[in-house]
């Protein structure tokens, strides 16, 4: 007999991933092939600036759009109001234009309402975009639990001519988001070959590392040049969809995630002082945690807080503007360790001496 946990539920990739100079020009095809009537919720920015540039041509197309913006926090409540407004309307596709923020709230909202799902990033911050998993929080900007999808992203849009114009420290902190990915996979885990590990775990770890070293390679050219840089159409394709391919495979790999959970902690107990940074910005702090809780070489470690100190990043949990004083600290590990699933007693004075290292 056929049992059903014997099917996998592995979610990679996306429906259609466009990505370059000039791609928005496929949004009114996606549309009409969703469908033809679609719901287009951003940032009050962002979504004007995506407007700016498609909203001729999708007036000019057999379709229908309604424009919200977007600007409170990332919510299951706003997720389900948008679900009802777009079943109610008859809307037919939902999309989401912006950042991590609006995009994760369309996502979670194509859950609850069953319809596909567009996303246009205008900047490579996350890999929001194309992830299969909504991040949500509560209305005070807290950690909430997470919402998974049930299939891959229809359709992603990432078109440079937007993303260029983002903020520096979006590219930074998107660059170091995505570091994080080996060092997060690799946690005292060795595969030299496939041999070694589940198949799907080797496939996670070869692909966390290629972008480590790319990122690792790129990342201050990226930084100084923006969308001048000769590897900046490799760097959105990298940011947006080879990470997410990445978490994918991490789905239920055991990972251990400190740098991830590090942004959890600063949202949920450090969380006025967390609205001045970006998630990756976060992330990378807890990086050189995780970094050193894996035992991996000082050069190592040391070349990745070089490459956050060039791209004006915070090193620290003081740069955070987290109490580092002794209570705030033993408080931090025992959050982590809880988080992270760190138990024995060896495992926490590591993570003691991880945490004392990167300060």
């Amino acid at each position: 007999m056929f049992m059903k946990q014997n099917i996998s539920t592995l979610k990679v990739g996306c429906g259609k991933f466009f990505h370059g100079s000039g791609v928005i020009r496929a949004l009114s095809d996606e549309i009409i092939r969703l469908g033809g009537r679609a719901l287009i919720i951003g940032g009050q920015t962002t979504l004007k600036l995506v407007m700016d540039s498609a909203g001729e041509e999708l007036k000019e197309r057999p379709l229908t759009y309604k424009e919200i913006v977007h600007t409170d926090y990332c919510t299951t409540a706003w997720a389900h109001d948008y679900a009802d407004m777009a079943l109610e309307q008859g809307f037919t596709v939902l999309i989401g234009v912006g950042g991590g923020k609006v995009i994760d709230e369309v996502k979670c909202a194509s859950v609850f309402s069953g319809l596909p799902v567009i996303t246009i990033p205008t900047s490579i911050a996350t890999c929001a975009a194309t992830s299969m998993v909504a991040i949500m929080y509560n209305e005070k900007g807290q950690r909430a639990p997470a919402v998974n999808l049930k299939k891959e992203v229809d359709v992603c849009i990432a078109d440079t001519d937007f993303i260029g114009t983002a903020p520096a420290n979006t590219l930074a902190a998107g660059i170091l988001d995505s570091i994080a990915k080996w060092p997060e996979s690799f946690h005292q885990k060795t595969a030299g070959s496939y041999r070694d590990c589940r198949l799907e775990e080797y496939i996670q770890l070869v692909n966390a590392q290629a972008i480590f070293s790319f990122l690792m390679g790129e990342g201050r050219d990226l930084y100084q040049k923006g969308k001048e840089a000769s590897r900046f159409v490799d760097c959105v394709l990298t940011n947006l969809l080879h990470t997410s391919i990445v978490s994918g495979f991490a789905d239920g790999s055991g990972q251990l995630a400190i740098a991830h959970a590090t942004y959890d902690f600063m949202r949920t107990w450090n969380t006025e002082a967390s609205y001045h940074y970006l998630h990756g910005e976060m992330v990378a702090v807890g990086l050189l945690i995780q970094m050193a809780y894996n035992g991996q070489p000082k050069e190592e470690i040391e070349g990745v807080r070089s490459l956050m100190r060039d791209l004006n990043m915070p090193l620290t949990l003081g740069d955070l503007e987290y109490d580092t004083r002794d209570d705030g600290i033993a408080f931090f590990v025992r959050t982590i360790a809880e988080a992270a699933n760190i138990v024995t007693e060896p495992d926490m004075e590591l993570l003691n001496r991880a945490v004392k290292q990167a300060l």
